[in-house]
C-alpha cells in the first residue's frame, strides 16, 4: 500500500469515527399533541401543556436557579435553552440535546420506584440540574471547533464534547446533580455499591469497558456509576477544576485525548484516578462473614425485582435475566433451585400471589407517545390474564386476603396511595399533600393496617403504618436516607424493611407496640430498630415468609441481583446511621426575579423559532455522467417533534444541474403522522437512435417527485402495527444537446411523461429479543408494500402495480450459551404488472448503509431478495421469490478486549445460513427480453447458496452500537451465467 493510500485510509477511518459517533440519545418521546404554553425567563423558554401550568412555573424558578449555579462552575451556553415539561410517560427521566439548538425535556413523574434515583430532596431540582449540566458541557466549543461553527453553524460534527464517551458526559452530569442539590446518586449508596460489588467479586473493569452498549450488568448504569465517581474524585483533587477539564476537551482538535485533559483539569490522568478508587475500595471492603447466612435460590437475577412468598417453601419474583425477555419466575425456596418462567412481563414491578391469582402492575404503550402502568390479574391455573385498570398509572400493588388492592398512583411530580376495587375502580387513600410522596404499601395480615414508605419534602423517608381510613398512626423508622419494602410479620406485631442508613442497604426490623396498634393513637415510634443482616454488598426488597421464620430478598452482586433467603434475625444490633450524617446544606443562590417568574404571563407555543435553519452540512455526490456534484443540507425540528423539515441540494457545476430534496413532517395530531416531500434528480444520459440506426443525439432525463403520505401506528410492548397510505406524482422531462435528439414533434421525449401513483405499506410484528440476545429470537413479523402507478399523458392506458410481501419468523432454541440460540426464517414474494417499468433483483448481501463522510456511503442496502455469494441483482424479473434460513448461536461475551480507536467490542456470535431466490418474467416477455427481463435460458432458474458469518456487536466511541458481519458464501445451485466461485464480504447491520 502506498503512502498516499495509507493517508487516504487514515482519513476515511477518522471520518467514519466522527460520523458514526454522533448520536443524540433520546430515551423517550415527547407528545406533540394538544395546546402548549410557553413561559420566557432570562435564560430559558419553558414549554408545557396547560394542565401543568403551576408545576411549569415552579420548574422555571428551579431551572433559573440551576442555571445560576452552573454558571459559577462552567461557561454558560449560547442563547436561551428550550425546556419542555411533559407528563406523557410513567417514567422518571429527562434528556438533553444540543442539536439543532439547546433543549431539555423533563418527564415530571417522580422516581418513587427507581432505587438509584430514590435519594433526593425534590425530583425536579435534581433532574433539571443533571440535564442542564449536559447543555453547559456539550455546547462548549473552542479553537478550531468554534471557528467551524462560525462557518457551518451548529453543525452536529462541531460539538467536540459530544464525541466523548458517555461515562464522561453522564459522570459530569451526575456530579452536578448531587453537587448542586445535596442529594442524588453521588450522595446515595447505590453507585458506591456497584464499585464495591465489582471489586469484591473480581469483576472490576477499566474505563475502556464502561460502555452504554454493554450487555453486562449493570449495563448502561455502569457508565453513570463509574463515571460519576471518577469525576467526583477528580474535582476533589487539590487542583481539581471541572471548568479547566471541559475547556481542555472542547479545544483539542482530537477530543479523545482524555488523559491529557484530565491532567489539565484534575492534576491526574483518568487511569491514575481509576486505580486510586479501585485500590481504596479494595482496602475498605467489608467482611463477607454475614453473607453466609443467606441461601441463594437463583443467581440469574441480572435485573430482578420484588420476591414474594407463594407458599412457605416457594417464591415468585419478576426478572430480566438477559437470557429471556422480562418475566415472572417461580422456584422452590432452596439452594440451587431451577427457576421456572411462568409468564411474560412488560416491566419489573411486584407480582402479588393472592389465592389462585397473581395481581401485578406492568407498563404498556397506549399510543406512540404515551406509556401508562396498570393493574392486571393472572389466573395461576389457566394462565389467563385480565386487565383491571386502563390508564390508571398504578404501581406497587398489594392484595388483602379479601381481594382488596392498595397501590401507588403516580402523576406529575406526585404519587399517592389508592384503593382499587375488583372492578378496577380507583379511590384515593392518602391525602394529596404538596411535595409528599408515597411508595410500596403492604397490608397487615388482618387487613386493618397498611405499612408504606412516606417521602417528605425535606428529603426524609419514613416507614409508617396507616389505618384503614388512610390516617397515619405510627412512624416506625425514618431519616434522610433510603427506606424500602416494609412488610409485616405474620402475627402483625413487627415490621421488616431495608435501609441504607449504614452505608449499605441492609434489612432492619422493629416491633410494633400493641397499645399503639390497638388504640390507633398516633405515635412516633422510632426506637428499638435493629439491623437484621450484615451483607457485604447490599440486600434489597425483603419479604417475610408466611410462617415468619425466613425472609426473602435480593442480594446484590457484580453480575446482578441474586434471589436469596435467610432466617429472620430479630436480635441483631441496633441500627446505626453512618452514611447520611448531615442534612442538605447546599446554598442555593437566590434569583432576584423569582416572584416575577412565578407570575410571568404565558403565551401560546410557537415552533418557528426552533425551525429556523441553524447549520449547514457540506455534501459531495456523483452526477448523472459520473462527475462530482457539490452541495449542502440542513434541517430543523421543534422540541415537541410536532414539525420537522429537511432540505438538501447538490449541483453539477459543468451542466448546472441540481439534485434537490425538501421534506416536511407534521405530528401535531399524534396519529396519523403526515409527511410531504418534493425532490428532483437527474438520471444518466442516453443516446437516442432513429429507426434507421442514425444517432440523433444525447438525451438527459430530469425526474421530479411530489409525495404526501400518512402513517397510522399502533405500538404496544408486545406487538406493533404500522400502516402508511400515500400518493406520489412523478414528472419526467428530457433535454438534449441538439434539438433533433428529442425526435419528432409528437415524441414523448418532447412532451415528457407524468406518472401518478398510490402506495400502501403495512407491518405487524411480535418479534422480540432478550437483553443479551444476539438475534431476534421469538415471534414473527409481516410486512407488505403495494404501489399502483399509471401514466397520465396516455389516456385509456391501464396502470401497473407492484407488490412485495415479506414474512419472518423466529424460534428460540434452549441450548447452552450466554443467550438463546435462534432459528430464523424469512420468505419474500414479489410480483409486478407486466407493464411495470421496474423489476426485482435477486442476489447480493443485505444490510444497512452508513455514511463514511458526507456523500460517501459504505455498507450494503437492504435488499428484498438477497442471495449471499453472488453478485447483486444477478437475476432480474417481474416475479420473484426468495427465502433464507439461519441458525444463530452465541459465541463469546468479551470482558477485556483492547479498544483501538475507542471501539468497544461487546459480544460475538456465529450464523450458519442458506439463501435461495429466483426472479423471472412471463414467457411473453422473456421470449425476447426487455429492459426488466432476461431472455429465456439466460441466467434462468433458482439460485441457492450457503455460508457462515461471524457477527460482532461493537460500539464506536464506546457507546454507539453497530453490528458488523464478516462472512463468506458460495452458491450450490445456480443457472448458467451465474458465477459459482462464491465471495467473502463485510457488511453492517442485521441480515433480517
Amino acid at each position: 500500500m502506498t503512502v498516499r493510500s495509507l493517508r487516504l485510509a487514515w482519513w476515511c477511518v477518522v471520518a467514519l469515527w466522527c460520523t458514526m459517533t454522533w448520536s443524540v440519545r433520546v430515551e423517550a418521546q415527547s407528545d406533540p399533541r394538544g395546546p402548549v404554553r410557553t413561559i420566557v425567563t432570562p435564560h430559558l423558554r419553558v414549554h408545557y401543556q396547560a394542565a401543568l401550568d403551576s408545576l411549569a412555573r415552579q420548574t422555571a424558578v428551579i431551572a433559573e436557579r440551576a442555571y445560576a449555579q452552573l454558571a459559577l462552575e462552567l461557561t454558560p451556553p449560547s442563547g436561551r435553552i428550550d425546556l419542555l415539561l411533559t407528563d406523557n410517560m410513567d417514567n422518571s427521566n429527562g434528556f438533553a440535546q444540543v442539536f439543532p439548538t439547546n433543549r431539555v425535556t423533563i418527564f415530571a413523574v417522580p422516581p418513587v420506584g427507581m432505587r438509584e434515583l430514590r435519594f433526593h430532596d425534590a425530583w425536579l431540582p435534581m433532574v433539571i440540574s443533571h440535564e442542564l449540566a449536559h447543555i453547559f458541557h456539550i455546547d462548549r466549543a473552542r479553537g478550531l471547533w468554534r471557528a467551524g461553527r462560525w462557518v457551518f453553524g451548529r453543525n452536529p460534527l462541531l460539538f467536540p464534547n459530544a464525541f466523548l464517551p458517555s461515562w464522561v458526559k453522564e459522570g459530569l452530569a451526575v456530579h452536578y446533580e448531587s453537587a448542586l442539590t445535596g442529594s442524588g446518586r453521588l450522595e446515595a449508596t447505590e453507585f458506591p455499591g456497584y464499585v464495591r460489588a465489582a471489586v469484591m467479586d473480581s469483576a472490576w473493569v477499566p474505563p475502556s469497558r464502561w460502555s452504554m452498549a454493554t450487555t453486562r450488568f449493570p449495563r448502561g448504569q455502569g457508565a453513570y456509576a463509574y463515571g460519576s465517581l471518577l469525576m467526583q474524585h477528580g474535582v476533589a483533587q487539590p487542583s481539581g477544576s471541572m471548568r479547566a477539564f471541559v475547556d481542555a476537551t472542547s479545544s483539542y482538535p482530537i477530543p479523545y485525548l482524555l488523559s491529557r485533559a484530565s491532567r489539565i483539569g484534575f492534576g491526574k490522568s483518568f487511569d491514575e484516578m481509576y486505580r486510586d478508587i479501585r485500590d481504596s475500595v479494595a482496602r475498605s471492603a467489608p467482611s463477607r462473614a454475614g453473607d453466609s447466612a443467606w441461601t441463594e435460590v437463583s443467581t440469574e437475577g441480572w435485573h430482578a425485582s420484588s420476591p414474594r412468598w407463594l407458599t412457605t417453601d416457594s417464591l415468585v419474583w419478576s426478572a430480566n435475566t438477559g437470557y429471556e425477555v422480562s418475566g415472572l419466575y417461580m422456584a422452590p425456596a432452596r439452594r440451587g433451585a431451577q427457576p421456572e418462567r411462568m409468564a411474560w412481563r412488560n416491566s419489573l414491578d411486584v407480582n402479588v400471589p393472592q389465592g389462585g391469582d397473581v395481581v401485578f402492575a406492568q407498563s404498556d404503550r397506549r399510543d406512540p407517545y404515551t406509556i401508562r402502568s396498570d393493574l392486571y390479574r393472572r389466573d395461576r391455573a389457566t394462565g389467563e390474564e385480565v386487565r383491571l385498570t386502563d390508564g390508571a398509572r398504578l404501581f406497587m400493588p398489594d392484595v388483602r386476603r379479601d381481594g382488596a388492592v392498595i397501590a401507588v398512583q403516580v402523576g406529575a411530580n406526585a404519587s399517592q396511595l389508592v384503593r382499587v376495587s375488583r372492578e378496577g375502580e380507583v379511590t384515593p387513600f392518602t391525602a394529596e399533600n404538596h411535595g409528599e410522596r408515597w411508595a410500596e404499601p403492604r397490608w397487615s395480615p388482618d387487613g386493618a393496617f397498611i405499612a408504606a414508605i412516606q417521602l417528605l419534602t425535606n428529603g426524609e423517608q419514613r416507614v409508617v403504618v396507616l389505618d384503614s381510613t388512610g390516617a397515619l398512626r405510627v412512624a416506625v423508622a425514618g431519616m434522610r436516607a433510603v427506606f424500602e419494602s416494609p412488610s409485616f410479620t405474620p402475627d402483625g406485631r413487627r415490621l421488616v424493611w431495608s435501609s441504607d442508613r449504614s452505608g449499605r442497604m441492609q434489612i432492619e426490623t422493629a416491633p410494633l407496640r400493641t397499645d399503639v396498634i390497638d388504640t390507633l393513637a398516633w405515635r412516633d415510634e422510632r426506637a428499638h430498630v435493629t439491623q437484621a443482616s450484615q451483607v457485604s454488598t447490599a440486600v434489597y426488597e425483603p419479604s417475610v415468609s408466611p410462617d415468619g421464620r425466613q425472609v426473602a430478598a435480593l442480594l446484590f452482586r457484580a453480575d446482578g441481583n441474586h434471589v436469596a433467603i435467610a432466617a429472620l434475625d430479630t436480635t441483631g444490633p441496633m441500627a446505626r446511621s453512618q452514611w447520611y450524617p448531615r442534612r442538605n446544606t447546599v446554598a442555593i443562590p437566590s434569583v432576584s426575579d423569582s416572584a416575577q417568574l412565578v407570575s410571568a404571563p404565558s403565551s401560546a407555543y410557537r415552533a418557528w423559532r426552533q425551525l429556523v435553519p441553524r447549520y449547514w452540512l457540506p455534501q459531495v455526490g456523483e452526477g448523472r455522467d459520473g462527475r462530482m456534484t457539490v452541495g449542502a443540507s440542513t434541517s430543523g425540528v421543534d422540541i415537541l417533534g410536532r414539525h420537522a423539515w429537511s432540505a438538501s441540494a447538490l449541483v453539477q457545476p459543468g451542466y448546472r444541474e441540481t439534485d434537490g430534496h425538501l421534506s416536511y413532517r407534521f405530528a401535531g395530531l399524534g396519529v396519523p403522522l403526515f409527511e410531504a416531500s418534493l425532490s428532483q434528480e437527474w438520471d444518466g444520459s442516453f443516446r437516442n437512435v432513429s429507426s434507421t440506426g442514425a444517432t440523433l443525439g444525447f438525451v438527459a432525463r430530469r425526474r421530479r417527485f411530489a409525495s404526501v403520505a400518512s402513517t397510522w401506528t399502533v405500538p404496544r410492548v408486545r406487538r406493533t402495527m404500522n400502516t402508511t397510505l400515500g400518493v406520489r406524482y412523478e414528472m419526467r422531462q428530457f433535454f438534449a444537446d441538439v434539438d433533433s435528439a428529442l425526435g419528432p414533434a409528437n415524441s414523448s421525449l418532447r412532451g415528457g411523461t407524468r406518472y401518478p401513483s398510490v402506495f400502501l405499506n403495512g407491518s405487524l410484528s411480535t418479534a422480540r429479543m432478550a437483553g443479551r440476545g444476539v438475534s431476534l429470537e421469538e415471534g414473527f413479523a409481516l410486512a407488505h408494500n403495494t404501489t399502483y402507478r399509471w401514466r397520465e399523458d396516455a389516456p385509456g392506458a391501464t396502470g401497473s402495480w407492484r407488490t412485495v410481501i415479506n414474512a419472518r419468523g423466529y424460534v428460540p432454541l434452549p441450548l447452552p450459551g450466554f443467550s438463546r440460540h435462534a432459528l430464523a426464517i424469512r420468505t419474500t414474494a414479489g410480483i409486478a404488472d407486466i407493464k411495470s417499468g421496474s423489476d426485482f433483483g435477486v442476489g447480493g448481501v443485505s444490510g444497512v448503509n452508513a455514511e463514511l463522510m458526507p456523500g460517501v456511503i459504505i455498507g450494503d442496502p437492504s435488499r428484498s431478495f438477497p442471495v449471499r455469494g453472488v453478485a447483486p441483482d444477478v437475476q432480474r424479473g417481474i416475479r420473484a421469490l426468495g427465502s433464507s434460513v439461519e441458525y444463530r448461536a452465541p459465541l463469546v461475551m468479551f470482558s477485556r478486549v483492547p479498544s483501538p480507536f475507542t471501539v468497544y467490542t461487546d459480544r460475538a456470535s456465529i450464523v450458519l445460513f442458506s439463501d435461495a431466490g429466483r426472479a423471472w418474467c412471463p414467457s411473453s416477455l422473456a421470449a425476447t427480453g426487455t429492459i426488466v427481463c432476461n431472455r429465456v435460458g439466460e441466467r434462468d432458474g433458482w439460485i441457492a447458496s450457503a455460508g457462515a458469518e461471524l457477527v460482532l456487536d461493537i460500539a464506536v466511541q464506546y457507546d454507539t452500537p453497530y453490528r458488523v458481519r464478516i462472512g463468506g458464501a458460495a452458491p450450490y445451485v445456480a443457472p448458467a451465467g451465474v458465477r459459482r466461485g462464491g465471495a467473502f464480504y463485510v457488511s453492517l447491520g442485521g441480515y433480517f
